[in-house]
């Protein structure tokens, strides 16, 4: 299978987690963009464009995605909420915003839009009453009739409150245990790890080991694309042994990747008494077991 290309280092860190996430799903499954194109009915040219980061894939073709894979929808539907928020504030230069300019062939179910979305009411709709006052509406917005905020609210609700069990089928290594009561005292937010948010670090010796306070995992294995309240505690203690993993947001990205493999190598150079640590960029038992010492 081909490698795919290096995404653009302009690209918003969370529209790239979404597309690594895509890329491996679709190299899990073993399908080419030809057969993306005859099973989900995006064009192989959309399919290029989406997974190189050169157009934010439509929801619809997300779920497709999924579907065809074999994959739970829940948790890249969550991620696509974040990066589509991401994408929409600051579109990155020379790309496609959410609706770039694809002809009307190459565009998925989702892009072409029914004539009464686009607000040309069907012919055989029936007049209103005589006498009735009809109730305004919204004014249309640059990308059509703007959702309804209680449906959109609640739609993100319920896939926030699945996104515990469904990364977990996508990603088997992420804890997503919420933070300890510790945590609570001096960490940033209580509750459940959400993504698109940013955590402030106060590293403390708690009988002997060092601890941010978010969770108290020290034998479980964490690599790239892992997220929760796990990887903000190695990003805390990355950060206070002097090895910035770029920002402390619970998504172990190739920032904090880096950032591990820097503190692996260091370690091997001034500790040739000490068992070496492999340099592969992932968290174990035993790189575990030195960050907290």
């Amino acid at each position: 299978m081909p490698r795919w290309k290096e995404l653009p280092d302009s690209l918003d860190p969370r529209v790239r987690q979404l597309i690594v996430q895509l890329r491996r799903l679709k190299d899990r499954s073993g399908l080419s963009l030809a057969s993306l194109q005859d099973k989900t009915g995006y064009s192989r040219s959309s399919w290029d464009r989406y997974l190189n980061g050169r157009k934010l894939p439509p929801r619809a073709a997300v779920q497709e995605l999924a579907r065809v894979c074999g994959a739970e929808p829940t948790p890249l539907l969550v991620l696509h909420e974040v990066a589509e928020s991401a994408w929409q504030q600051n579109v990155p230069p020379g790309r496609e915003g959410p609706r770039g300019q694809e002809s009307e062939e190459q565009r998925g179910p989702e892009e072409q839009q029914a004539p009464e979305v686009r607000g040309i009411a069907p012919e055989s709709a029936p007049p209103p009453p005589a006498g009735s006052v009809p109730a305004p509406r919204p004014a249309p917005t640059r990308h059509g009739w703007p959702r309804r905020p209680v449906v959109l609210a609640g739609a993100l609700l319920i896939a926030l409150v699945a996104l515990g069990a469904g990364l977990v089928a996508l990603n088997p290594w992420w804890d997503d245990s919420t933070p300890t009561a510790t945590s609570r005292t001096h960490g940033a937010v209580a509750g459940s790890w959400a993504p698109g948010k940013t955590y402030s670090c106060k590293v403390r010796r708690v009988h002997g080991r060092l601890t941010a306070g978010y969770s108290q995992s020290d034998n479980g294995e964490y690599q790239e694309s892992a997220h929760g309240w796990p990887v903000v505690e190695a990003q805390c203690l990355l950060t206070a042994r002097g090895f910035s993993p770029g920002g402390v947001d619970g998504v172990f990205g190739p920032a904090t990747e880096s950032a591990v493999k820097r503190f692996q190598s260091k370690h091997r150079q001034d500790r040739p008494d000490q068992p070496p640590l492999a340099v592969d960029g992932i968290i174990g038992p035993h790189t575990w077991g030195v960050l907290r010492k």
